[in-house]
């Protein structure tokens, strides 16, 4: 008579099949060294010595390479945060499902320390250099999409902070930008954590009224691309979604030649965008190539005024609307940074000096400590 198999005897032989036709699939699967849905290198191949496998350094580098290599991993990362969005929830990763397809950074919490340590290092790097900053901290998506956001969504209220740090910054130029432009989620990128050219155009008008005392000039904006996905996009696990557009921005009265070296290489570009980048995940990085520590522009504008700009990467996108202001333009990434950018300094009576930070990265930045 013929034994019959259990419940329990055939799950664990289905089990076991799974995990063999896995690891074989895996094994023979496309090697990729770069994922370009999350936008990151992903993990290499550990290499098996004694050392390592005694230590169990390893176990932890396999399990890295093989979630990071696992078959078709993209998209169950993308049926991952589906179904959470299916089940109910309203964030993956730290990033809101919104309506309308947009993906919103969340933004829970300050670390008081470090923005305390920032705000004194911008006071004192001031009073030594004898110079006024104009600050401008550029609130997140959440403010901006807050009509959009989830119910349930809790963040800090950027607006409140903002003021709190102006009160303590009340010896520089401190440009709430809050205050002087209304929240609309059109300001930023759909798919990405930075404002896009509607809310760097609000920048720009800001700094015309608080800065440059004038009209902001008018612009017209060329279509580049129409299907960037952003670091949300990557973060989320959100893959379906929406996809949004990257513009070349020029002056209405014309174009303005400019001389673009990036860091310490001796080439000099003619634009302020890097066409190349298009073709790639990162989009943004049209926008003057990306993060360099240091980046030297000078134009055609007929005038004697300097910016000098300590910032992150919102600013990339700010200074096509910059460039007509300002006959010479430098760009300091602290980041990547670490000279003394008081050197910089060296016609104070013709130079704008700036802080330009998306306010979340300025609360939790800790290279600003490099200011001096």
């Amino acid at each position: 008579m013929r034994k019959k198999i259990s419940v329990h005897k055939l799950t664990v032989l289905l089990f076991v099949c799974s995990l063999g036709v896995i690891s074989i699939t895996n094994m023979f699967s496309k090697y990729e060294t770069i994922s370009w849905n999350e936008n990151r290198t992903l993990a290499e191949k550990p290499e098996l010595t004694l050392s390592s496998l005694a230590s169990g350094r390893f176990d932890d580098q396999f399990e890295s390479w093989f979630s990071d290599h696992f078959f078709q991993r993209d998209h169950w990362i993308e049926l991952h945060a589906f179904l959470r969005k299916m089940c109910g929830a309203i964030e993956n990763n730290g990033v809101y499902f919104a309506a309308h397809d947009r993906l919103v950074r969340q933004f829970q919490t300050v670390d008081s320390a470090n923005l305390q340590a920032n705000i004194d290092v911008i006071r004192a790097f001031s009073q030594a250099a004898d110079i006024k900053a104009n600050i401008l901290l550029i609130p997140g998506a959440v403010w901006g999409a807050a009509s959009d956001l989830p119910h349930g969504a809790a963040d800090i209220n950027q607006t409140q902070l903002l003021k709190s740090i102006g009160k303590q910054l009340a010896d520089q130029n401190f440009i709430n930008f809050t205050e002087l432009s209304s929240p609309s989620s059109s300001l930023y990128f759909k798919t990405d954590h930075h404002w896009n050219e509607k809310g760097a155009y609000q920048g720009y008008v800001s700094i015309a009224s608080q800065v440059l005392k004038k009209i902001p000039n008018r612009f017209i904006y060329t279509k580049k691309s129409a299907d960037f996905q952003g670091t949300m996009c990557s973060r989320s696990g959100a893959f379906w979604g929406a996809k949004d557009s990257i513009y070349e921005i020029q002056p209405e009265t014309g174009k303005i030649d400019v001389q673009v070296t990036y860091d310490t290489d001796s080439t000099v570009y003619d634009s302020l965008y890097a066409p190349v980048h298009l073709s790639e995940k990162d989009q943004y990085m049209y926008y003057l190539d990306g993060n360099h520590a240091y980046v030297h522009i000078k134009t055609s504008t007929p005038n004697d005024k300097k910016a000098i700009i300590v910032k992150d990467s919102y600013a990339h996108i700010l200074i096509p609307f910059l460039a007509g202001e300002y006959s010479e333009i430098q760009l300091v990434d602290l980041r990547y940074y670490h000279a003394a950018v008081s050197q910089l300094l060296d016609d104070k009576a013709h130079t704008d000096f700036y802080i330009l930070y998306n306010l979340d990265n300025f609360c939790s930045d800790p290279n600003l400590a490099f200011l001096r």
